[in-house]
This record gives C-alpha cells, sequence and structure tokens, in this order.
C-alpha cells in the first residue's frame, strides 16, 4: 500500500512525469506539436442549456445602429457534479370499512393493501440504500465508520452497528446468487483473479 506521502502527492508526482517527458522530447521535436482534442462528454449524460445572450439593446450595430441578425452560435460543454439526492419513501396504505355494517351493528372487516415486500423488513433500508453502503464498503475499502460519518454530515442518523447488520442480512439475502457465481467460475478451466493486496478494517 502507498504511504501517506504518495496518496497525498499523486497529482503532483503525476504533473512532475508529465514535466519531465515535455523535456525530454521538448529538445528533439523542434516543430510545433497539433493541439490535442477533448475527448466529448458522453453523449448519454442529462444535459441543461443555458443561453447567454446580448441584452437587446446591444442588439444593435455600433456603426449604423441597424438590428442585428442571428448568424449562428458558438457553444461549450462542461462537466458538474451534483452530489447524492437523498429522500424518504413514505409508504401510505388506506384503510376501508363497511358504514352500512357499522350501521347494522355488524361486525365490519377493515380492509388494506398489503405492505410491498422489503430487502429487510421493519427497517428504514431500501434496496438503493444497500447498494450503495455495500459498493461503497466492498467496491471503495470505505469502512462503515466513515460512511456513518458522512450520512451523519448530512443529518442522517446512521450507525455502523445497524448498518453491519444491513451488511449480514444482505449476505444472507445474496447467498444464491455468490453460490450461483461460484459453481460458474469454479466449472471454467481457467480463472484469472486479481490479487492486489489492500488493507481494510473490520468495521
Amino acid at each position: 500500500m502507498p504511504g501517506a506521502g504518495e496518496v497525498f502527492n499523486e497529482a503532483e508526482d503525476i504533473l512532475d512525469e508529465h514535466d519531465k517527458a515535455l523535456l525530454a522530447t521538448s529538445a528533439s521535436v523542434k516543430k510545433e506539436k497539433a493541439k490535442p482534442k477533448r475527448r466529448p462528454l458522453p453523449a448519454q449524460l442529462p444535459r441543461v442549456e443555458v443561453v447567454v445572450d446580448l441584452e437587446e439593446d446591444e442588439k444593435m450595430c455600433d456603426c449604423c445602429q441597424s438590428p442585428l441578425h442571428k448568424m449562428g452560435e458558438s457553444s461549450s460543454e462542461a462537466l458538474e457534479f451534483v452530489p447524492a439526492h437523498i429522500k424518504v419513501i413514505k409508504t401510505i396504505r388506506p384503510k376501508y370499512t363497511c358504514r352500512h355494517c357499522e350501521r347494522e351493528g355488524i361486525e365490519s372487516v377493515v380492509k388494506t393493501a398489503l405492505m410491498p415486500a422489503t430487502a429487510i423488513p421493519k427497517s428504514i433500508a431500501t434496496p438503493s440504500l444497500l447498494s450503495q453502503i455495500i459498493m461503497c464498503k466492498y467496491q471503495f475499502g470505505l469502512p462503515l465508520y466513515r460512511q456513518e460519518t458522512m450520512l451523519g454530515d448530512i443529518g442522517i442518523e446512521l450507525s455502523r452497528q445497524t448498518m453491519s447488520s444491513w451488511m449480514l442480512r444482505c449476505a444472507d439475502l445474496l447467498s444464491p446468487l455468490y453460490q450461483r457465481l461460484k459453481d460458474v467460475l469454479l466449472s471454467q478451466p481457467v480463472i484469472h483473479g486479481d490479487e492486489t493486496p489492500l488493507n481494510v478494517i473490520n468495521a
């Protein structure tokens, strides 16, 4: 694992290597290189158009004061990061009863829809929340105590003990998928794996 200095100085190290490469090649390359083209941003990302136009009184010719006409436009794109959007799903189940039976003194049955199935019954965890916690912990190595702090920063009190319990429940729920993946992998003639070590903690 890289040391703290390597982690925090990663950007500077990359820049230094880039500068060294430029110095090494500048002596041998005399002619001006073509400016590298920036790759377009993915087309599937949602886009918000912001039109920056002239004021109406500026749409006049500075020379003869005749109205200007639109001959075209220039455009550029920038990538904006939107923080995680968190919302509360409030499930409402109306209750129904028979007024006629109530008037006649007949016991009336109260009807209501069944509660939709959830991954962990009687918990506040939705599948999307569980998948986020699992991904952060097991894909990106973010321990539960740090996730607890991150959620606390946006006003959500969710203890690492609760999340740990959820992880154990999810392990049981996903065990059939795990077993199926294991069977498929072991049936292959050759298996390639990434054995890069990663230091983790139990939380």
